[in-house]
């Protein structure tokens, strides 16, 4: 028979738990003076600087005063009450608490025992909080710095292309220095196209909410978008039945244009290129766009997620090379996995998940 455990190594046990964890006694559920402590394990305990002694078995009113002093607290207890009065868990998130001796910002959540009692559990984050504000004003300060020197690098690269286009206007040149300008002219532009390719991936998901995107509307829009391509090429694209899910739609766009463009760019010569896309429910969902093109070798499939990172020579296939890797930041951005399988010769199947709690 398995032995039970006994009390005091279940307090023990909740005493060493790295997160905080307490016990109250909500005697009256429309009064929230009536709250009393009943267990605090030693995590509380000292974001209260406060000792069992002084804690247990008395009422938050008499231990903690200030908690009905500021809004968040009256929200705690009215949570408490809440929670004790109908038996269900309350997330209250980031909370802020403080006292004469302790400032800080904690994850709580509030959770029902039995009738009159509830429990709560707690971590403080004030450290990761802080850390967190301070990441985002210095991703702050390198979007600007990016913008700023964005527009530094394009200076130059405009003032080549003045300069070739006044030559190419006064002077009469001969094939091999017109062939010469050309290059330059090429070169310039996908040097300015580089640029913007490398704000465009500082910028997905910045300053975005989460919205209920329609997946077969969003699809509808791009083959209006991709219509002189998919024109030019006699492409052919199959769209399954899409579901709506939450995410950022303009990241979402971009994904599914970038997949698409690509199914019609790398397609077999002689062969109309043909992309289907379809989507499966999972645990949240998983979506494919197929293509019929040139395929890729296995020992490249997870490095063509790399920015800048090319198989094919530009001349013959353009681009900037970072398109993949805006579609890997845009699944990391809702929490999912990207990957594709291919053999040469027989097409590619990018995968990518989006869970449903995004």
């Amino acid at each position: 028979m398995t032995e039970l455990l006994d009390f005091e190594t279940l307090i023990q046990t909740f005493d060493d738990l790295p997160m905080g964890v307490g016990i109250f006694e909500v005697p009256d559920t429309s009064d929230s003076k009536s709250i009393r402590y009943i267990y605090m394990n030693k995590v509380i305990l000292y974001e209260m600087r406060k000792a069992k002694e002084e804690v247990f078995g008395k009422k938050i009113i008499e231990v903690a005063p200030e908690a009905f002093e500021h809004e968040g607290g009256l929200m705690v207890m009215d949570t408490y009450r809440k929670v004790a009065a109908e038996g269900k868990s309350i997330n209250l998130g980031l909370v802020e608490y403080s006292n004469h001796m302790v400032a800080g910002t904690y994850e709580c959540s509030v959770h029902p025992i039995k009738e009159n009692y509830v429990y709560v559990m707690l971590r403080n984050v004030t450290e990761l909080e802080q850390k967190k504000q301070e990441l985002e004003q210095k991703n702050n300060e390198l979007r600007q710095y990016a913008i700023i020197a964005s527009h530094d690098l394009k200076s130059p690269l405009n003032t080549v292309s003045e300069i070739i286009n006044l030559i190419e206007l006064q002077f009469k040149l001969d094939d091999s220095l017109s062939e010469l300008l050309h290059f330059i002219s090429d070169s310039t532009h996908r040097m300015r196209n580089v640029i913007d390719a490398l704000l465009d991936h500082g910028r997905i998901g910045q300053g975005k909410e989460k919205t209920m995107v329609d997946c077969q509307k969003l699809l509808e829009v791009i083959q209006q978008d991709l219509a002189t391509k998919i024109k030019e090429t006699n492409a052919i694209i199959e769209v399954g039945k899409m579901p709506q899910i939450m995410g950022y739609k303009t990241e979402l766009r971009l994904l599914f244009q970038n997949l698409i463009s690509n199914g019609i760019k790398f397609s077999k010569p002689g062969l109309a290129p043909k992309v289907k896309i379809s989507a499966k429910k999972l645990k949240g969902w998983t979506f494919t766009v197929e293509d019929n093109g040139i395929g890729i070798d296995k020992q490249f499939q997870e490095q063509i997620f790399n920015i800048f990172e090319r198989l094919h020579d530009r001349r013959k296939y353009d681009g900037s090379g970072i398109g993949l890797a805006h579609c890997k930041k845009i699944i990391e951005l809702h929490k999912g996995e990207i990957w594709v399988k291919s053999k040469p010769g027989e097409g590619s199947a990018f995968h990518f998940s989006i869970p449903c709690s995004v």
